[in-house]
């Protein structure tokens, strides 16, 4: 098509994250007529996943104050190169060898994502890998001439009653609480759950199942990865996550609980549902977005007349996109730094060793991991802990001598550093691993604020991922009340697909 220029859409989808391409995946065999653009030069959107030339070009984008880029969910984005690489005693690999996730996520094998995406049959597309062991790093008291000490986070009852930092009665205390965890939401512990859940963790492991180790405390923390203190985190938080985890163990193979897609995390899950559209007839177009909405009156319908950030004009009868896609002229929700601090700190390092010891097999006979959560603890039980997912050359995502660690931080970007330097010394591995490179940025969170617009019945604003680094099941949900607003009464089930006669589904 050499002109989008008054050109008439069903669907007009702008952004290629996560949320927009799934809407995209479940309108493929629609029958509509779908427009999906991208203001960016990439896909993935927010979710992107870059090469090291790409992050350089991405920093220069969203290095500034978050004012400077309002539209933008990163803001404050810098890069550094060690001592190490500039000396070239250890070298990076080139630009395309890496291929680094701005938003890697945790996805639990209980994700409902994992079966649509089987049932959408864009799965044979897609090569996913186990995230294996949980770990904590304690960091030595100040002046403490010792080093950081790594522990592998039990996996079952069997590693509970083996680990030797616990005493018998701890042991037996910690598996009253995961066997309260198990049946958290059965009628039979709801009212239980209702008297606990504004309670702190801590606290309630304390008083209501005898489990006052603070030893024990940080598995458990681990498992439930908060954003906020140990002090801040309560039981209605900690329990479900926690479950999550242990629910999940089984699903897709013995010792692990969640899975990474390879090649550059959920980025590749928007590039294959882009592709299955683009099959189905939609159009992909880069480095266009909406730039102003209005209502087309003079065709006689409920069609939005959009202008593109190019100049071109189209007709649509449905505008869809996350907040920030979304032209000021529609009425939906603003990022409002000013109102709201809300962010996340995040780092992402190129390791020059493979760091193996993080990844042992998940059971005995079962798969080598391609990742693994570190949880550093903090110094206070009133300070943010740092969570780190890594990921080995088998993710697709650095060259086979190297790993990538994705730090993340709810407060001060200094510890992120030092939380890294205590999970490299706690391997006590030689060579002591270096960082080669390092992309430190803010990513924000969506704060909702109306804009004083006109409203529209047939825009539809998705649900953007949160800065969490657990894929939350509200993503999919958003993207199917989206197809059954704009599918109507009627519709066939959301992401369910027979196979395309003559079309080979691995293409």
């Amino acid at each position: 098509m050499d002109s989008l220029d008054n050109t008439s859409w069903d669907v007009v989808i702008t952004g290629t994250g996560l949320p927009q391409s799934l809407l995209a995946l479940s309108l493929s065999r629609s029958g509509k007529q779908i427009l999906h653009i991208d203001r960016n030069d990439y896909y993935g959107g927010d979710e992107a996943a870059l090469s090291l030339s790409e992050a350089e070009q991405w920093v220069k984008k969203h290095g500034g104050d978050a004012s400077e880029n309002a539209d933008s969910a990163y803001s404050h984005a810098t890069i550094s190169h060690s001592e190490a690489q500039e000396e070239g005693a250890k070298k990076l690999g080139f630009s395309r060898a890496y291929s680094l996730a701005l938003t890697p996520h945790l996805i639990y094998a209980r994700s409902n994502l994992l079966p649509a995406v089987v049932s959408s049959r864009t799965h044979s597309q897609l090569e996913f890998q186990a995230v294996g062991s949980w770990f904590t790093v304690t960091a030595p008291p100040d002046g403490s001439s010792s080093q950081s000490r790594l522990t592998r986070v039990p996996s079952g009852r069997e590693d509970v009653f083996r680990d030797d930092s616990l005493d018998l009665r701890a042991k037996r205390s910690l598996m009253k609480f995961l066997r309260f965890v198990a049946s958290y939401d059965e009628e039979s512990e709801q009212q239980r759950m209702k008297q606990l859940k504004s309670l702190p963790l801590s606290v309630a492991l304390k008083q209501h199942f005898g489990l006052s180790s603070a030893t024990a405390v940080a598995p458990l923390l681990a498992l439930a990865l908060p954003t906020v203190s140990e002090a801040e985190t309560t039981m209605e938080f900690a329990v479900p996550r926690i479950a999550c985890h242990l629910r999940s163990i089984g699903m897709f193979g013995p010792g692990f609980s969640a899975v990474l897609p390879k090649w550059g995390g959920l980025a590749e899950i928007a590039q294959v549902a882009c592709r299955a559209c683009a099959v189905g007839g939609g159009v992909y177009v880069l480095g266009q977005g909406v730039k102003n909405a209005t209502h087309a009156e003079d065709t006689g319908d409920s069609k939005l007349r959009l202008e593109l950030t190019g100049g071109e004009k189209v007709l649509a009868e449905w505008l869809v996109g996350c907040p920030r896609d979304m032209p000021s002229t529609i009425s939906t929700h603003n990022m409002s730094r000013a109102a709201s601090a809300e962010y996340m700190t995040k780092s992402i390092s190129i390791v020059s060793s493979p760091l193996t010891s993080l990844f042992p097999p998940t059971a005995e006979g079962g798969v080598i991991p391609a990742g693994a959560v570190v949880w550093v603890e903090s110094a206070s039980s009133s300070s943010r802990s740092v969570r780190i997912l890594v990921h080995s050359s088998e993710s697709g995502e650095c060259p086979a001598s190297q790993c990538v660690l994705y730090a993340s931080l709810r407060g001060d970007p200094s510890y992120l550093d030092i939380a890294v330097q205590h999970l490299l010394e706690s391997l006590a591995e030689r060579p002591k691993p270096e960082v080669l490179w390092r992309m430190q940025y803010r990513h924000h969170a969506e704060a909702e604020q109306p804009r004083n617009t006109t409203t529209s019945e047939n825009v539809v604003t998705l649900q953007p991922l949160s800065t969490d680094i657990v894929l939350e099941d509200d993503v999919l949900t958003s993207a199917e009340q989206a197809w059954r607003k704009i599918m109507g009464d009627g519709a066939a089930e959301f992401m369910k697909f027979e196979s395309r006669e003559g079309v080979d589904e691995d293409e």
